[in-house]
């Protein structure tokens, strides 16, 4: 199949983007961290084929509810291949992922009470604990909740992590052993990483931890220049680390939008146009809730495949919604665009995928992409897909 026969509106994985930035940040960790892991975000775009391929790179799943574990382990990631992250366990899951032999960083102290009943001295077990931490102070303006703070994780100002930690080590068979990171960034910083790793060694030192994993979390810039990016991250991280003597560790770092971001394209095609005494709008078959969800872009990266030669002054690209904001961009001097003609918008695959909306259509086709050929890996969906869960008439039984 050519890009002239797939139908639109769509995204576009490139097979060999996505496996290069993958590998890319893989051997990095790897260089620095020989037994380091990166664990794929399935909450940044959970495509299933995206899935299989970060299986396929040697990718951990990291996931964050009961229907991303689940997922993973029907995706095919063995159980001791998961991540299981975030603060809506269910005990069940929890569970089974506890004697799979997941990587479990728990985040609150219920989770602590399942620690004990699980727990037993022949089958120990190291356990990872998520830090809630003021960044906001130590890095102003760079953190995503900004004077809200994080809800996320123990606290370590009002001494929750003192008092978690101090209930881990008093459950036999279970040993803290990882810390977790994570820290939503406006900036993506090194300065942010810097500023995990150099508080991840305090408590480390403060509390005498004997630590087998550092997870960084998320959350990094990056993909489509050889890991050079990457590489900055990991460097700052090691640096600090080695600063305060923290030594033979493996590194988790959990990539989502760093890998999948570059590696995904979006594109529609021309319906009409007409020009009103506020200038020309062009209808497409497209919609900004599927590339700009939060509608917070004015711009996007892209390109148009036109039949005209001609420019115009101004065009607003508009969507199928009957929402009069369902405007992408505003373009001026670009190509006159036609009914039939194409737009390609670039670097589209973060989050906004998972964020699709079942507004008036639903959700779009999903092609991929290798050496020029391309293959449908997500049908449109239609009424049958939006229908399969519903009951016309309802059931009494559920």
């Amino acid at each position: 199949m050519s890009q002239d026969e797939l139908k639109t509106p769509c995204f576009i994985i490139r097979d060999e983007i996505l496996r290069k930035n993958l590998t890319d940040f893989k051997r990095i960790v790897e260089n620095v961290y020989p037994d380091g892991i990166i664990g794929y975000s399935f909450k940044t775009n959970s495509t299933p084929y995206i899935l299989t391929k970060a299986l396929e790179y040697g990718c951990y799943a990291e996931v964050v509810s009961d229907t991303e574990y689940c997922l993973a382990e029907k995706i095919g990631f063995p159980t001791d291949k998961i991540i299981y992250n975030g603060p809506i366990k269910s005990k069940e899951t929890f569970k089974r992922a506890f004697f799979g032999r997941s990587v479990i960083n728990i985040d609150s102290f219920r989770e602590l009470q399942w620690l004990k009943e699980f727990s037993n001295n022949e089958m120990p077990r190291s356990i990872g604990i998520r830090v809630n931490f003021d960044l906001e102070s130590a890095l102003p303006g760079e953190t995503s909740t900004g004077s809200k703070g994080g809800r996320f994780g123990f606290s370590l100002e009002n001494g929750d992590l003192h008092r978690a930690i101090a209930v881990c080590q008093n459950i036999a068979g279970v040993k803290p052993a990882g810390l977790h990171m994570h820290v939503s960034s406006k900036t993506k910083s090194v300065d942010i990483y810097q500023k995990l790793s150099e508080t991840a060694c305090r408590i480390i030192e403060d509390e005498e931890l004997d630590i087998e994993y550092l997870d960084i979390g998320g959350g990094f810039f990056g993909g489509n220049d050889n890991g050079e990016a990457y590489g900055k991250y990991i460097s700052v991280i090691h640096d600090e680390l080695e600063r305060h003597g923290v030594k033979d560790i493996c590194l988790i770092a959990e990539p989502g939008a760093s890998v999948v971001a570059t590696a995904v394209d979006y594109m529609s095609s021309v319906i009409e146009y007409k020009d009103t005494s506020y200038g020309r709008f062009v209808i497409t078959d497209g919609s900004r809730l599927h590339i700009d969800p939060f509608f917070r872009k004015d711009r996007h990266l892209h390109t148009m495949v036109s039949q005209s030669e001609k420019l115009h002054e101004k065009q607003t690209i508009c969507g199928f919604t009957c929402m009069e904001n369902d405007r992408i961009m505003t373009v001026e001097n670009e190509s006159e665009l036609q009914a039939g003609d194409k737009i390609v918008y670039y670097i589209e695959g973060s989050y906004s995928m998972c964020f699709n909306s079942l507004f008036i259509e639903y959700l779009p086709y999903v092609y991929a992409e290798e050496n020029g050929s391309y293959k449908l890996v997500r049908d449109k969906w239609g009424i049958e897909e939006y229908l399969q869960k519903s009951y016309i008439r309802g059931r009494s039984d559920g």
